[in-house]
Order: structure tokens, then sequence, then C-alpha cells
């Protein structure tokens, strides 16, 4: 080889190196398939939307768009999977409420959810529905209310978990109403259930996901349900605020969040298909049959100012209850 076609060649191969860093970072996202880790069971309210959501933006994407579920330490196991995930848009989180609020309740939590993650999007928010067992004697909420009242602290909830979104709804209408409960609580709401439908312990909170077969089946009975207006799918029921409780207003959302360090690009690719199978009046209608619904925060930044009040909120509540780390 010549001199100069030595020194050419040479200089291709360096223009070589120096340009394939830049076409790998433009390389178009994505590229392979995308993993959501849901941080509940399957079946549960979060499972079912997220795998509505994750049908949608698969299509939207056009790579396949893969559920996991990873329950388990009330909700933190998922997320400090996620946390120390790659955050290049590969691995997402899909939670609720609790995964926000864990690291105020549990010492070493194992991940700070406003420095480790970033937002994504809202799917979905849900009322909470406060049931009693089908058999009780408290045919409406001032019944129980009245108990509660002349027996401080002798009536008792069930719930999911301390700190979960079957614990801290009930904690919000107990303050509001001037009562007291005793909180039993279980390794999971489907734990508490058949104690609730026999009467060993007196009420619960959850989604209408945890409760709908025994409230058809007439084992359960709704008092009250926790969002602004009345339920499409329970228009029977009164909501705390319509029965003198308004403090008592709460909702259970489902979100989706990246790894802190994700890039701008691929957060906003991922927002576009969070908002585009939130846009799918399909998705809508199969959310409604859930009891959930879309609400009008729909960007990453209206969301992380959503996630920050509420955490405010329920920490708050959290000191106010008493409610002791674990």
């Amino acid at each position: 080889m010549n001199r100069r076609r030595f020194i050419g060649a040479a200089c291709g191969i360096s223009l070589a190196a120096i340009s394939a860093p830049a076409v790998a970072q433009s390389s178009p996202y994505p590229t392979k398939p995308i993993r959501i880790i849901v941080s509940s069971v399957a079946g549960a309210l979060l499972d079912a939307s997220t795998r509505l959501y994750a049908d949608r933006m698969s299509r939207y994407l056009k790579q396949p768009v893969i559920v996991e579920n990873m329950p388990g330490a009330s909700s933190m196991l998922g997320a400090r999977y996620v946390a120390r995930s790659a955050a290049d848009g590969y691995t997402l989180l899909a939670f609720a409420n609790t995964v926000l609020t864990m690291p105020g309740l549990v010492k070493g939590a194992g991940y700070d959810f406003n420095k480790d993650f970033v937002a994504l999007g809202e799917m979905a928010r849900a009322p909470a529905l406060l049931v009693v067992s089908g058999a009780s004697s408290y045919q409406t909420l001032d019944d129980l209310v009245k108990a509660a009242k002349q027996q401080a602290g002798a009536l008792t909830f069930g719930s999911g978990g301390q700190g979960s979104t079957s614990h801290l709804p009930v904690e919000l209408f107990a303050r509001s109403a001037g009562i007291r409960l005793t909180h039993v609580p279980y390794k999971g709401v489907a734990a508490a259930v058949p104690d609730l439908i026999s009467g060993r312990v007196n009420c619960m909170m959850g989604s209408a996901t945890s409760f709908y077969g025994p409230i058809q089946a007439g084992s359960m009975r709704v008092l009250a349900i926790s969002s602004e207006s009345r339920s499409t799918k329970f228009p029977n029921v009164p909501t705390f605020k319509e029965l003198g409780y308004p403090e008592a207003t709460y909702s259970i959302f489902v979100g989706m969040a990246a790894p802190a360090g994700i890039p701008k690009a691929v957060q906003a690719r991922l927002a576009e298909a969070i908002e585009a199978a939130r846009s799918d009046p399909a998705l809508q209608t199969r959310l409604a049959s859930l009891d959930q619904e879309v609400s009008d925060v729909r960007t990453p930044q209206q969301f992380q100012a959503y996630l920050l009040a509420e955490e405010k909120r329920t920490l708050q509540l959290i000191r106010d209850a008493k409610i002791r780390p674990e």
C-alpha cells in the first residue's frame, strides 16, 4: 500500500470510529422489547390497567411490551429492581400510591422515588370503596360511625398491609369522622377478604377490582365511595363527600415511571405512547368497566407535580395518624 493510500485508509477508519457512536446515539427508540415491571400480583387493579396500556403501547412503539409481575415487600421489591436497572427505556415501573409512600414508612426501603425515578405518565385513577360483610348490621355509613363512637377502638378494619391503598384511606376517613378504628394488616387484600366476609374484621377499603365478586354475590355491602362524584359502576353508593366527610376523598392512582437518567428523547417517546393509549376510547371503556378513569393529568411534568403533592399529603396523614415506620 503506498503512503497516500495508507493515509486515506487511516482517515477513513478514524472517521468511521468517530461517527459510530453518533449513529448509535441517534438510533430510533425502541429497537427491542420493553419490560414493564408491575409491583403487584396478577389480577390486581395495577396489573389490569398496565396490561391494557402495554397492549396499545406495543402497537404504537412497534415493539413487544412485556408485563412482568414482581410483587412483594409492599410493592418495594419491584421498585427496587427498576431503580437499579439501566436508564435506557427498556425497563419501566408500573406503580400505585404505595410505591410512592413506603419509603416514609419503612426504614431502608432501598429507593427514593424522587431521586431514583422520573415520571412518564399517569394511566388511571380509581376510588376506594368502604365495605362491610353482607351479614353486617351496619346498613349505612352513619351506622358504622355511630358504633365506632360508642365503642372507641373496638371496631376493626382489615387492609392489605401497612401504608397500602387499603390502609391509608381508612385512616383518612377515620380522622374525618372523628372515630378510632383498630388496624388489622394482612399480607395482601385477598387474604383479608374472607375475614371481612365472616365478620372477623368490621370493615375494609379497597378498589372495586378487589371486591367486585363478593359485592355481586351479596357477601359484601358497600357503604361509601371515596371519589369526588358517584361511580357509574356503583351509582347507588354515596360518596364520603355527600355524606359529610369531604376530607375522606381519595384516589388510587396508577402510573408509569422509568429509572432516573433516562434520555429525554426516550422519556418523551414513552410519554407519547402512554398518551396514545390513554386517548383510545376502547381503553377508556375498558377502564370504566374496572371502575377506573383517566384524569386530566396528561404530561410527565403534570404527573410529577401530582406525585409530589400526593406524597406530601400522605406523609402528613402518616404523621397525624401516628403510623409508625417499620
